[in-house]
């Protein structure tokens, strides 16, 4: 009796998963589809996105009875000066920003549980927009800076210090609001799931404010015969985002990290670059743009120029990414498929 009555006290190891996240660059990365998604989820389940429930996200401006601030002196100032202000504390940068399945920033109070979980960060970026293949600082080189260097706070410049105006009263929020999400550049990370995320997240009023963003993502559309279907859904969806959710952006980045020509060339057509160009098309003639520019790697250019050139919608530009060493994928379906030849990132 007594070695099974031990036996109830040791403690049972849970099976591993057989399987791992999907990552970013896959179109079954988590948040892009619906079933990925759980309405006002656990924020510790890296297997499903916690969104909120639809009419969280609907803003409702001016439902309240408005305090005008008439003894602020503040609010006193002309509307053109408070807003420079706005601008100087919060706005007219370039901002790194994600939400991800990631460990807390060490430079915020310590959480209860030191574990990963679904968290915003964000960072301002150092570096012109010139700059394609713009790294910057990340969340990252916060841990890293932290362990290692002893850092206790993030670098000078590197975070919004003003979006704490937000929380003074209603007049401020909707005047600080539309500098914030209207006059800075989103720099979205690399993934496809990035743009997808967001667009859950954020309000329809924040979302419709935006005005410049830069997307980024591993490229296999019609050059990934093993995930085709999910391609064909992903890769059109990902351009509507800009006609219902993004849908005041006039300055938009798309850069695609293809595969080396290299490898696909042989299955590369005059027929098959139009369907990859379409939904870029699509978007292109579905407004105004200040500009719309895609980057590709430099040996992709040469197949895409003409059609660059034939056309003033949108602009071809190089990024100097690269393919780089294979990485083997979960792709939602059943078992990992073979080396994909998908760069690692």
């Amino acid at each position: 009796m007594a070695p099974k009555i031990f036996k109830l006290f040791q403690r049972k190891h849970k099976e591993k998963d057989a399987y791992t996240r999907p990552q970013s660059v896959s179109p079954n990365a988590i948040g892009i589809s619906d079933c990925t998604c759980s309405v006002n989820g656990d924020p510790f389940n890296g297997w499903k996105l916690p969104i909120p429930a639809a009419d969280q996200r609907i803003l409702k401006l001016n439902t309240r009875k408005r305090n005008h601030q008439e003894t602020s002196h503040f609010f006193q100032l002309p509307i053109e000066l408070r807003t420079l202000i706005y601008i100087e504390l919060m706005g007219n940068r370039r901002v790194h920003i994600e939400h991800g399945w990631m460990f807390p920033s060490p430079f915020r109070p310590k959480p209860k549980r030191d574990e990963k979980r679904w968290e915003w960060w964000h960072g301002v970026c150092q570096r012109t927009g010139s700059f394609v293949d713009d790294r910057c600082w990340d969340r990252e080189d916060e841990r890293y800076a932290h362990k290692v260097e002893g850092l206790e706070s993030a670098p000078a410049g590197t975070k919004l210090r003003g979006v704490e105006w937000l929380r003074c009263c209603q007049i401020g929020y909707e005047e600080a609001l539309t500098v914030l999400y209207g006059t800075n550049v989103f720099v979205l990370r690399n993934g496809l799931d990035a743009p997808f995320i967001m667009s859950r997240l954020l309000s329809p009023i924040c979302s419709s404010l935006i005005t410049s963003m830069e997307i980024s993502f591993d490229f296999w559309y019609k050059l990934d015969e093993r995930q085709a279907s999910d391609w064909e859904r992903v890769y059109p969806a990902l351009f509507n985002l800009f006609e219902h959710c993004f849908c005041n952006v006039q300055k938009l980045r798309l850069t695609m990290h293809m595969p080396a020509w290299e490898k696909v060339r042989g299955t590369i057509d005059d027929g098959k670059i139009d369907e990859i160009l379409a939904p870029l098309e699509r978007l292109a003639q579905s407004r105004e743009w200040t500009y719309l520019k895609l980057c590709v790697p430099l040996d992709w250019i040469s197949c895409l120029t003409d059609r660059a050139e034939k056309q003033s919608r949108w602009d071809l530009a190089m990024t100097d990414w690269y393919e780089r060493t294979p990485v083997v994928e979960y792709d939602g379906q059943g078992a990992p498929p073979e080396i994909t030849g998908k760069a690692a990132v």
